[in-house]
């Protein structure tokens, strides 16, 4: 049972991680959302994000939470453009505030789980 509590924290490494990923590495080079240069940036957030969030496990807890500050910099850009610009309801957003409380939590706790 020890075992499972001290690698719990991979489960959602991973899901997370593979999530961003799958879809950042598209997004390289690519703006998104009509947003100019800071849409060339949601790629890169993305899928560094994700390697950062992964890696951090292994090796320091500033690269967990710099990855998953990359991931939630996403995030709120996420629901902001949902809410306010393209007029979605809050509905349409549960998976980001979802992804977005891992991120606040793993920037909070790093490697200490």
């Amino acid at each position: 049972m020890n075992i499972i509590v001290k690698n719990i924290h991979w489960l959602i490494r991973i899901s997370v991680a593979s999530t961003f990923i799958y879809h950042g590495y598209p997004k390289l080079g690519v703006s998104v959302a009509n947003l100019g240069y800071v849409g060339y940036l949601v790629g890169p957030f993305e899928l560094f994000g994700a390697i950062f969030l992964i890696l951090g496990g292994f090796l320091h807890a500033n690269l967990t939470r710099v990855g998953s500050l990359l991931i939630a910099v996403i995030m709120i850009g996420a629901i902001y453009m949902h809410l306010f610009k393209w007029n979605d309801h809050l509905s349409s957003v549960e998976w980001q505030f979802l992804i977005l409380a891992n991120c606040i939590f793993f920037i909070i706790r790093g490697n200490k789980i």
